[in-house]
């Protein structure tokens, strides 16, 4: 499949947490790479140093090598625990080496969005299990009973709270009949960042459910909003849509409020009349109406969305659609109260 120029361009704009999560990489892989080094086997140790530090007296008559055996205060490593270490340091650069960016992810149509996330994760677990019997081992807590599954990878639900704050951003592309956004909720902590790059038709408002006060959640299609995301301090979703897709932003950085947080810049013009892929027209509708009413409720506190005649025009169908069509949330919260006498699923 060839490559989508916003999937290129996500990438781009997530440089800054790629490069966070990067660094610390880099700087296990060295850790562990000095450890290797100072931890070498008597009979494969550099004794140079030794030599240097007795001077030229010393030749003949004092091995040099047992001389820094002394002066050295560093233990020599058994062999289990330097078998350990280079099997980690191995995972560690496996993945130093590979990545030269955000993780991208394709998932094939018809595909399963969360078990394509959390394989990815779990490789990058991997590196965090291989950090993690890097750090036991060289402060001798290591159990072989407890620990040995570690270097297998650690799911992203058995991540600390440091390793989901150091968590490598990801660009994911998918086909929108394929799109269950709640799926990614479980991912949506420490300072994880998720951009979907929705191929073909969207369902309207996708991300509208995972709206929470801590989460940046953005629907757009311009890729020139992602800077905002990249720069969260927290956890951040955002998917790529269709320009007939609803847009809105939430950042909670913005302020303590709703009213202050959400943004809401666009509405589709019409109603879901058909499913898409997995997603039923309900569920398309139930999203377009959570985020009404998200967008209702930060309207509330500054002003009313419609006059008392408006809004009797508005549930009766016989409203006229320029005033309302100005404002995304008025209209937004007209289209809520249109919605009132929505039938059930049977």
């Amino acid at each position: 499949m060839p490559s989508d120029p916003r999937a290129d361009a996500a990438a781009r704009a997530l440089a800054a947490p790629w490069e966070r999560f990067h660094s610390a990489l880099a700087e296990a892989v060295e850790e562990v790479r000095s450890y290797l080094r100072s931890h070498a086997a008597p009979n494969g140790r550099d004794d140079t140093g030794g030599r240097a530090a007795l001077g030229p007296f010393a030749d003949g008559r004092i091995d040099a090598a047992r001389f820094a055996a002394l002066v050295e205060r560093e233990e020599v490593t058994d062999a289990d625990t330097l078998a350990r270490m280079t099997r980690a340091f191995e995972a560690l650069s496996a993945l130093a080496a590979r990545a030269d960016g955000p993780l991208r992810i394709d998932v094939p149509p018809g595909g399963d969005l969360r078990a394509c996330v959390e394989r990815a994760l779990t490789e990058v677990g991997r590196a965090l299990g291989a950090a993690r019997v890097a750090q036991l081992s060289r402060s001798g807590r290591y159990d072989d009973a407890a620990h040995r599954d570690l270097l297998r990878g650690i799911p992203f639900v058995a991540w600390g709270v440091g390793e989901r704050n150091l968590a490598p951003p990801l660009v994911v592309s998918i086909d929108g009949a394929d799109l269950r956004a709640s799926d990614l909720a479980v991912f949506l902590d420490g300072a994880m960042k998720i951009v979907l790059v929705v191929r073909g038709p969207s369902p309207p408002a996708p991300l509208a459910r995972l709206t929470t006060p801590g989460t940046y959640v953005l629907q757009t299609s311009d890729v020139a909003e992602l800077a905002g995301l990249a720069a969260a301090p927290g956890p951040g979703l955002a998917a790529l849509v269709p320009e007939d897709a609803a847009r809105f932003r939430h950042d909670p950085s913005a302020g303590i409020t709703l009213a202050e947080r959400l943004t809401v810049t666009h509405v589709p013009s019409a109603t879901p009349r058909h499913a898409l892929g997995g997603s039923s027209v309900l569920q398309q509708t139930e999203d377009l109406r959570q985020l009404a009413e998200l967008a209702a409720a930060a309207a509330r506190p500054t002003a009313a969305v419609c006059a008392p005649a408006e809004t009797a025009a508005v549930a009766s169908g016989h409203a006229e659609a320029e005033p309302i069509a100005s404002d995304p949330a008025g209209r937004l919260a007209a289209w809520l109260l249109q919605q009132a006498e929505l039938p059930g699923p049977g």
